[in-house]
């Protein structure tokens, strides 16, 4: 449920007579519902009779033009999933997005958030490294995995927080089916995040909290899961 909808019926509430009891309520429901889908993207500076590309393995690239094209985005597109993670080739940055199925590149350049409010991601793929791990995030749970253990981790999950007086800043609560463990997840909109080993950008930093007794906090970075 995104926040147009949630207002939409803040306001069909009947005897709500002031702008402080809409946001309760409003805040109410942000709390207690599972976080909502990803915000999505539309596409910008694109001429009429053009179509925006979609490339593939540009990571791997020498230049643009080396990458296959994949797919195209209609010119005026308002439905592009981006997947959280960026790239520069060649000083320009370059976006992993989803469209109509199809994943690949387009320049960064040419997206734009439909809406300024910042929507949470409704899943997400995150890990760290030294030490190593590994942990997905939906409505349904999660699974965490390390080196340290021989099986994937299933994780219940428990509860979703908006950041107290921020929109960038999540907390996802998660445990073990048998109640022995428990994680917090705290999640950070930065498109600023980077995990040693690629050249990759994550929209997303994560500090996971609480696993284990005597565990210390990890940090690392997040991807969103589609």
């Amino acid at each position: 449920m995104n926040i147009f909808k949630i207002l939409s019926l803040v306001a069909s509430f009947n005897g709500m007579k002031s702008a402080k009891c809409a946001i309760g309520v409003l805040t109410a429901l942000t709390v207690s519902t599972a976080p909502i889908s990803s915000q999505p993207h539309k596409v910008i500076g694109v001429a009429a009779n053009d179509v925006l590309n979609m490339r593939a393995d540009i990571d791997y690239s020498q230049s643009v033009s080396d990458s296959k094209v994949v797919g195209t985005i209609p010119h005026d597109a308002d439905d592009v999933a981006v997947t959280g993670i960026s790239i520069d080739v060649n000083g320009a940055k370059w976006r992993e997005v989803l469209y109509e199925g199809k994943k690949g590149w387009v320049n960064a350049r040419f997206l734009k958030p439909t809406s300024l409010y910042l929507e949470t991601p409704e899943a997400l793929i995150c890990g760290g490294t030294e030490p190593f791990w590994d942990l997905t995030i939906n409505e349904g749970g999660g699974q965490y995995s390390t080196p340290e253990i021989e099986d994937p981790m299933q994780l219940a999950y428990q509860k979703f927080t908006q950041g107290a007086g921020r929109t960038d800043l999540w907390g996802h609560y998660l445990g073990s089916v048998d109640g022995t463990v428990n994680v917090a997840a705290i999640v950070r909109y930065t498109e600023a995040c980077f995990d040693g080993m690629s050249d990759f950008t994550y929209d997303f930093e994560v500090l996971l909290l609480e696993l284990g007794e005597r565990r210390a906090p990890v940090y690392g970075c997040c991807r969103i899961q589609y």
